[in-house]
Protein backbone atom coordinates (compact mmCIF):
# COMPACT_ATOMS: atom_id res chain seq x y z
CA UNK A 1 0.00 0.00 0.00
CA UNK A 2 1.75 3.27 -0.88
CA UNK A 3 1.30 6.56 1.47
CA UNK A 4 1.68 9.83 0.84
CA UNK A 5 1.67 13.56 2.08
CA UNK A 6 0.57 16.36 0.13
CA UNK A 7 0.61 20.37 1.18
CA UNK A 8 -2.54 22.09 0.53
CA UNK A 9 -1.98 25.29 2.45
CA UNK A 10 1.05 26.77 3.95
CA UNK A 11 0.51 25.18 7.13
CA UNK A 12 -1.43 22.35 6.33
CA UNK A 13 -0.98 18.95 4.74
CA UNK A 14 -3.38 16.35 3.64
CA UNK A 15 -1.23 12.58 4.85
CA UNK A 16 -2.27 9.36 4.36
CA UNK A 17 -0.72 6.73 6.92
CA UNK A 18 -1.27 3.01 7.54
CA UNK A 19 -4.13 4.23 9.96
CA UNK A 20 -5.81 6.04 7.51
CA UNK A 21 -6.00 9.76 6.34
CA UNK A 22 -5.66 12.45 8.27
CA UNK A 23 -4.89 16.95 8.09
CA UNK A 24 -2.22 18.17 9.51
CA UNK A 25 -1.96 21.35 10.41
CA UNK A 26 1.44 23.56 11.83
CA UNK A 27 0.91 26.27 14.21
CA UNK A 28 3.25 29.12 14.85
CA UNK A 29 3.58 28.63 18.67
CA UNK A 30 3.11 25.74 20.77
CA UNK A 31 0.61 28.01 22.79
CA UNK A 32 -1.93 28.38 19.61
CA UNK A 33 -2.13 24.56 19.32
CA UNK A 34 -2.72 23.77 22.60
CA UNK A 35 -5.59 26.25 22.59
CA UNK A 36 -6.96 23.81 19.90
CA UNK A 37 -6.37 20.96 21.67
CA UNK A 38 -7.94 22.24 24.80
CA UNK A 39 -11.08 23.37 23.14
CA UNK A 40 -11.39 19.94 21.33
CA UNK A 41 -11.04 17.93 24.58
CA UNK A 42 -14.19 19.80 26.53
CA UNK A 43 -16.26 19.03 23.43
CA UNK A 44 -15.08 15.91 23.15
CA UNK A 45 -16.28 15.13 26.63
CA UNK A 46 -19.51 16.24 25.91
CA UNK A 47 -19.96 13.89 22.98
CA UNK A 48 -21.15 16.93 21.07
CA UNK A 49 -21.34 15.17 17.14
CA UNK A 50 -19.94 18.44 15.39
CA UNK A 51 -16.45 18.54 15.50
CA UNK A 52 -13.51 16.05 14.26
CA UNK A 53 -11.26 14.95 17.23
CA UNK A 54 -7.57 15.48 17.47
CA UNK A 55 -4.84 12.71 17.40
CA UNK A 56 -2.30 12.74 20.01
CA UNK A 57 0.88 13.67 18.46
CA UNK A 58 4.31 14.01 19.89
CA UNK A 59 4.78 17.34 18.19
CA UNK A 60 3.13 20.17 20.16
CA UNK A 61 2.74 22.75 17.60
CA UNK A 62 0.98 20.20 15.15
CA UNK A 63 -2.99 19.63 15.43
CA UNK A 64 -3.87 16.08 13.18
CA UNK A 65 -7.08 15.26 12.71
CA UNK A 66 -9.01 12.27 11.00
CA UNK A 67 -9.86 13.92 7.19
CA UNK A 68 -13.29 14.38 6.86
CA UNK A 69 -14.33 11.97 3.36
CA UNK A 70 -16.20 13.05 0.81
CA UNK A 71 -16.73 16.45 2.01
CA UNK A 72 -17.21 20.23 0.65
CA UNK A 73 -17.89 23.83 2.14
CA UNK A 74 -21.22 25.14 3.18
CA UNK A 75 -23.23 27.14 0.59
CA UNK A 76 -24.68 30.18 2.23
CA UNK A 77 -27.11 30.18 -0.57
CA UNK A 78 -28.46 27.21 0.27
CA UNK A 79 -31.40 26.94 2.84
CA UNK A 80 -30.43 23.34 4.05
CA UNK A 81 -26.91 24.96 4.06
CA UNK A 82 -27.76 27.91 6.07
CA UNK A 83 -29.98 25.74 8.64
CA UNK A 84 -27.72 23.26 9.43
CA UNK A 85 -24.74 25.60 10.41
CA UNK A 86 -27.10 28.05 12.57
CA UNK A 87 -27.71 24.94 14.43
CA UNK A 88 -24.19 23.62 14.63
CA UNK A 89 -23.51 27.31 15.88
CA UNK A 90 -26.84 27.22 18.23
CA UNK A 91 -24.83 23.69 20.02
CA UNK A 92 -21.41 25.49 20.32
CA UNK A 93 -22.46 28.30 22.47
CA UNK A 94 -24.82 26.07 24.61
CA UNK A 95 -22.05 24.38 26.09
CA UNK A 96 -21.96 26.80 28.66
CA UNK A 97 -24.41 25.21 30.14
CA UNK A 98 -22.00 22.15 30.84
CA UNK A 99 -18.61 24.11 30.29
CA UNK A 100 -17.06 27.42 32.43
CA UNK A 101 -15.27 28.35 29.21
CA UNK A 102 -13.95 31.54 31.66
CA UNK A 103 -11.26 29.55 33.17
CA UNK A 104 -9.73 28.03 29.76
CA UNK A 105 -6.75 30.56 29.77
CA UNK A 106 -6.27 30.34 26.28
CA UNK A 107 -9.50 31.77 25.27
CA UNK A 108 -8.94 35.82 24.40
CA UNK A 109 -12.05 38.25 25.60
CA UNK A 110 -13.61 39.19 22.30
CA UNK A 111 -14.23 42.87 21.93
CA UNK A 112 -16.28 43.21 18.63
CA UNK A 113 -17.06 47.08 18.84
CA UNK A 114 -13.33 47.84 19.59
CA UNK A 115 -12.79 45.61 16.77
CA UNK A 116 -14.84 47.38 14.30
CA UNK A 117 -13.63 50.60 15.43
CA UNK A 118 -10.28 49.48 14.38
CA UNK A 119 -11.33 48.03 11.06
CA UNK A 120 -13.39 51.64 10.28
CA UNK A 121 -10.17 53.86 10.90
CA UNK A 122 -8.25 51.75 8.61
CA UNK A 123 -10.44 51.48 5.71
CA UNK A 124 -9.95 55.82 6.06
CA UNK A 125 -6.55 55.08 5.90
CA UNK A 126 -7.09 53.32 2.69
CA UNK A 127 -9.52 55.71 1.29
CA UNK A 128 -6.93 56.96 -1.44
CA UNK A 129 -6.90 53.23 -2.72
CA UNK A 130 -10.66 52.64 -2.67
CA UNK A 131 -10.33 55.59 -5.05
CA UNK A 132 -8.81 54.20 -7.98
CA UNK A 133 -11.56 51.40 -7.84
CA UNK A 134 -14.84 53.16 -6.89
CA UNK A 135 -16.52 56.13 -7.18
CA UNK A 136 -16.05 59.07 -4.65
CA UNK A 137 -20.01 58.90 -3.28
CA UNK A 138 -19.91 54.93 -3.21
CA UNK A 139 -15.98 55.73 -0.55
CA UNK A 140 -18.40 58.22 1.21
CA UNK A 141 -21.36 55.88 1.70
CA UNK A 142 -18.97 52.98 2.67
CA UNK A 143 -17.45 55.62 5.68
CA UNK A 144 -20.86 57.39 6.55
CA UNK A 145 -22.29 53.83 7.07
CA UNK A 146 -19.88 52.47 9.18
CA UNK A 147 -19.42 55.80 11.37
CA UNK A 148 -23.30 55.60 11.87
CA UNK A 149 -23.06 52.19 13.14
CA UNK A 150 -20.32 52.56 15.71
CA UNK A 151 -21.86 55.85 16.97
CA UNK A 152 -25.00 53.90 17.56
CA UNK A 153 -24.32 50.63 18.66
CA UNK A 154 -25.00 49.32 22.48
CA UNK A 155 -22.47 47.45 23.81
CA UNK A 156 -23.11 43.77 24.20
CA UNK A 157 -24.00 42.02 27.64
CA UNK A 158 -21.05 40.09 29.40
CA UNK A 159 -23.74 38.46 31.77
CA UNK A 160 -23.27 35.06 29.78
CA UNK A 161 -20.31 34.16 28.01
CA UNK A 162 -19.67 31.22 25.76
CA UNK A 163 -17.10 29.60 23.47
CA UNK A 164 -17.58 31.45 19.79
CA UNK A 165 -16.06 30.04 16.97
CA UNK A 166 -14.72 32.94 16.06
CA UNK A 167 -14.52 32.54 12.14
CA UNK A 168 -18.18 31.68 10.72
CA UNK A 169 -16.81 31.80 6.76
CA UNK A 170 -18.51 29.47 4.84
CA UNK A 171 -15.52 26.71 4.49
CA UNK A 172 -15.00 26.29 7.75
CA UNK A 173 -18.36 24.12 8.03
CA UNK A 174 -18.08 21.36 5.84
CA UNK A 175 -20.98 18.49 4.96
CA UNK A 176 -21.39 15.43 3.12
CA UNK A 177 -24.01 13.16 2.69
CA UNK A 178 -24.42 11.78 6.48
CA UNK A 179 -22.84 15.22 8.34
CA UNK A 180 -22.02 18.42 8.89
CA UNK A 181 -18.85 19.40 10.89
CA UNK A 182 -17.21 22.61 12.53
CA UNK A 183 -13.39 22.94 11.72
CA UNK A 184 -10.68 25.51 12.11
CA UNK A 185 -11.05 26.95 15.48
CA UNK A 186 -7.97 28.89 14.93
CA UNK A 187 -10.00 32.16 15.94
CA UNK A 188 -12.25 30.80 18.76
CA UNK A 189 -12.65 33.48 21.54
CA UNK A 190 -14.88 33.94 24.54
CA UNK A 191 -18.22 36.28 23.73
CA UNK A 192 -21.90 36.64 23.90
CA UNK A 193 -23.24 34.39 21.74
CA UNK A 194 -24.60 37.73 19.81
CA UNK A 195 -21.76 38.74 18.51
CA UNK A 196 -21.37 35.61 16.68
CA UNK A 197 -24.71 35.67 15.44
CA UNK A 198 -24.52 38.67 13.77
CA UNK A 199 -21.52 37.81 12.33
CA UNK A 200 -22.73 34.98 11.04
CA UNK A 201 -25.85 37.68 9.90
CA UNK A 202 -23.49 40.00 8.22
CA UNK A 203 -21.86 36.51 6.17
CA UNK A 204 -25.72 35.34 5.23
CA UNK A 205 -26.92 38.56 3.69
CA UNK A 206 -24.78 38.54 0.60
CA UNK A 207 -25.94 35.44 -0.51
CA UNK A 208 -29.77 36.31 0.03
CA UNK A 209 -29.60 39.61 -1.57
CA UNK A 210 -29.31 41.37 1.97
CA UNK A 211 -33.10 40.38 2.46
CA UNK A 212 -33.49 40.97 6.43
CA UNK A 213 -36.34 40.33 6.35
CA UNK A 214 -36.75 36.85 4.54
CA UNK A 215 -33.68 35.80 7.22
CA UNK A 216 -36.23 36.62 10.02
CA UNK A 217 -38.47 34.03 8.30
CA UNK A 218 -36.26 31.23 8.31
CA UNK A 219 -34.82 32.12 11.78
CA UNK A 220 -37.28 33.78 13.92
CA UNK A 221 -34.92 33.04 17.01
CA UNK A 222 -32.53 35.67 15.30
CA UNK A 223 -35.13 38.26 15.63
CA UNK A 224 -34.08 39.42 19.09
CA UNK A 225 -30.47 39.91 18.75
CA UNK A 226 -31.56 41.95 14.90
CA UNK A 227 -34.06 44.00 17.18
CA UNK A 228 -31.49 44.70 19.69
CA UNK A 229 -28.66 45.24 17.68
CA UNK A 230 -30.06 46.96 14.33
CA UNK A 231 -26.81 49.03 14.33
CA UNK A 232 -24.57 46.32 14.17
CA UNK A 233 -26.20 45.10 11.19
CA UNK A 234 -25.49 48.45 9.18
CA UNK A 235 -21.53 48.27 10.12
CA UNK A 236 -20.54 47.20 6.19
CA UNK A 237 -17.87 44.30 8.17
CA UNK A 238 -17.80 42.44 4.92
CA UNK A 239 -17.17 45.25 2.73
CA UNK A 240 -14.24 46.72 5.26
CA UNK A 241 -12.76 43.53 5.44
CA UNK A 242 -12.64 42.07 1.86
CA UNK A 243 -11.35 45.84 0.77
CA UNK A 244 -8.60 45.82 3.78
CA UNK A 245 -7.50 42.34 2.60
CA UNK A 246 -7.15 43.62 -0.97
CA UNK A 247 -4.94 46.28 -0.02
CA UNK A 248 -2.94 43.80 2.07
CA UNK A 249 -2.64 41.43 -1.13
CA UNK A 250 0.84 41.58 -3.16
CA UNK A 251 0.14 42.97 -6.50
CA UNK A 252 -0.13 40.12 -8.81
CA UNK A 253 -3.27 38.75 -6.86
CA UNK A 254 -4.77 42.16 -6.22
CA UNK A 255 -6.40 43.26 -9.50
CA UNK A 256 -7.72 39.97 -10.13
CA UNK A 257 -9.39 39.58 -6.71
CA UNK A 258 -10.71 43.26 -6.97
CA UNK A 259 -11.71 42.69 -10.61
CA UNK A 260 -14.34 40.63 -8.57
CA UNK A 261 -14.83 42.61 -5.01
CA UNK A 262 -15.80 45.53 -7.37
CA UNK A 263 -19.43 44.12 -9.12
CA UNK A 264 -20.05 42.85 -4.98
CA UNK A 265 -19.31 45.87 -3.49
CA UNK A 266 -21.79 48.29 -6.08
CA UNK A 267 -24.24 45.27 -5.41
CA UNK A 268 -23.64 45.42 -1.29
CA UNK A 269 -23.98 49.26 -1.79
CA UNK A 270 -27.27 49.58 -3.99
CA UNK A 271 -29.10 47.42 -1.62
CA UNK A 272 -27.64 48.34 1.99
CA UNK A 273 -29.94 51.32 1.45
CA UNK A 274 -32.62 49.16 1.81
CA UNK A 275 -31.35 47.01 4.57
CA UNK A 276 -30.89 49.77 6.79
CA UNK A 277 -34.64 50.91 5.92
CA UNK A 278 -36.24 47.89 6.66
CA UNK A 279 -33.94 47.70 9.81
CA UNK A 280 -35.45 50.86 11.20
CA UNK A 281 -38.72 50.20 10.77
CA UNK A 282 -38.84 46.77 12.16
Amino acid sequence: MSYYIRQIKKNVWKWENENGLFSVKKYPTIEQAEKIRSIHQELLYLKVPFILPVIETAQSDFIVQPWFKGTHSVDYANEEDRKHVHELLKGLHETIQYVDWKENRLLPHFDLIGKWKNRFEKMKDISYFLAFYLEKEQIAMLLEYGEYALSQMKPFSRDEMTLLHGDVVHHNFLSNEVAYKMIDFDLAVLGPKEVEEILWIHRVLPTIDYNISFLLEEFPALEEVVLKHREALIYPNELYREWLYAFALPQERKLKFIEQLVPYTNKALTEWPNLCYNLSHM
